[in-house]
């Protein structure tokens, strides 16, 4: 069993570039891209390249053999897609970059052998094996909950990527839209600008001005009643 913080502090986005830089051609296969918000990159099953995020966030959009769209949020430092297993890579995919951002496209072949060489126990890898397995966790959540539970939880999610400026308090990113928690509650926009101006009424919300602020997290918390809420 491995410790969470071991691999948590290996897998750091610092460490992950001094690795890849130890081959001299570093510049051959790895290359930093600098985007304007509302940039899109759209994805096909056949991949050789993996994308690691600098800064910014980015919106990952993808889709099963089901047909059914998911998504997940990236933060900086993360890996954004890293597709390990070729047979269980999504059939389509889409990034969208929700705000400036800063990331690198590393070919997969080049990061396999440089992990291979300077990771033996695969930490790297399993963190982000970790990470997505939280993610489904997520996704699968928001499956089996109501709409408005829906919404809420997508405020939940949205406010690890804000900042907390006390224990119950959160600035929300400055990017977040009626229309982005409409989306990413998988409801009408209709519908999430009720919920949230519910919210509002009650003291919950201030989404009057940018940033929004979630004025008591804990009334979200314990309205879900979901225990162990992933970070992502």
């Amino acid at each position: 069993m491995y410790s969470k913080e071991t691999l948590e502090s290996y897998a750091t986005f610092s460490n992950i570039l001094k690795i890849l830089k130890r081959d001299p051609r570093f510049n051959e296969y790895c290359s930093q891209s600098r985007v304007p918000a509302g940039t899109s990159i759209p994805l096909s099953k056949e991949r050789n390249a993996c994308y690691l995020l600098e800064s910014g966030y980015v919106k990952y959009n993808f889709s099963g053999e089901d047909g059914m769209r998911n998504y997940y949020i990236v933060y900086p430092g993360r890996f954004i897609v890293l597709p390990i297993v070729q047979e269980y890579v999504p059939n389509t995919g889409e990034l969208v970059f929700l705000n400036e951002s800063v990331y690198w496209t590393i070919d997969f072949e080049f990061l396999r052998k440089m992990l291979f060489n300077e990771d033996p126990r695969n930490y790297i890898m399993l963190q982000f094996s970790v990470e997505t397995r939280y993610k489904l966790y997520v996704l699968a959540t928001m499956r089996n909950i109501t709409a408005e539970e829906r919404v809420l939880f997508t405020l939940i999610r949205l406010a690890n990527f804000g900042m907390h400026v006390s224990a119950n308090r959160v600035d929300l990113p400055s990017f977040i839209t009626y229309n982005m928690v409409a989306e990413l509650a998988g409801t009408s926009k209709s519908f999430a600008t009720l919920t949230l101006k519910n919210l509002r009424d009650k003291g919950i919300l201030d989404s009057s001005k940018r940033p929004w602020v979630i004025e008591d997290m804990s009334f979200l918390q314990e309205a879900l009643n979901i225990s162990d809420i992933p970070s992502f």
